[in-house]
């Protein structure tokens, strides 16, 4: 009988993580670096490797908990992703697809910050920059979490050029948004999660007629007001 009291931070990721159950019953969690035909040479705190006698193990078990460690963790994160915005105008219901990129910083408590940017059309094409918050409340293979984007959209629309005959020139603007919802984070790879989530959309835009005609000069402004049902596909990277 052995007995071994060893303390075991977080293992090499070059390979397997495995653990070796000894014949006393006790389990043994590291990285078999040399299998010889006697002993099992295992990495438990870099650089220590340690001899067990092969008589001493009774099985070994592949584990896999990379996961885990890796939504615990902190750090950078990139996302990338495309969703569909579906809502009805006056006439019939509409359907928009918007492309989003944003970066930032999550920490352990789940918490995630960032900025992002994107491209997307209503009624106008517009640059939405905005501010994101995420909260993933489990630390799991499947992550439940929350999110709040608030920001502002700017228009790519040109302006219209002066039109002599009638005397005006239009000119477009974008305008708030937010963007809140719910959804679930696959920790399908170690470095990389994929994201789906469900939420509401709400965008403004306005476009200003500004009208010279003889001598009377005035300005109308016409505000458009988007509710959106957005469903969103992404991959996070970190």
């Amino acid at each position: 009988m052995i007995f071994i009291a060893l303390a075991f931070p977080a293992l090499s990721q070059k390979g397997h993580e495995q653990t070796l159950v000894l014949n006393n019953g006790s389990r043994l969690s590291g990285i078999i670096v040399n299998d010889s035909s006697e002993n099992y040479y295992v990495k438990v705190v870099t650089p220590q490797v340690i001899s067990i006698p092969k008589t001493y193990v009774s099985s070994v078990q592949r584990i896999n908990n990379k996961q885990e460690r890796l939504s615990q963790s902190s750090g950078y994160y990139l996302r990338f992703g495309a969703s569909i915005l579906y809502g009805k105008s006056d006439e019939s219901s509409t359907s928009m697809i918007s492309i989003s990129l944003s970066n930032g910083y999550k920490f352990r408590n789940g918490l995630m910050i960032g900025l992002g940017t994107g491209i997307e059309e209503m009624d106008m094409p517009l640059l939405p920059l905005y501010a994101e918050l995420n909260y993933h409340p489990f630390n799991s293979h499947v992550s439940p979490f929350i999110f709040l984007k608030s920001g502002y959209a700017i228009s790519f629309m040109e302006d219209e050029e002066e039109n002599y005959w009638y005397g005006y020139t239009k000119e477009a603007q974008g305008g708030f948004l937010l963007n809140a919802g719910a959804g679930i984070l696959l920790n399908t790879w170690e470095n990389v999660g994929i994201n789906i989530a469900l939420g509401y959309r709400f965008q403004q835009v306005s476009v200003t007629e500004n009208n010279n005609w003889s001598r009377s000069s005035y300005a109308t402004e016409y505000v458009t007001r988007f509710n959106r049902l957005e469903l969103q596909l992404g991959f996070v990277f970190r």
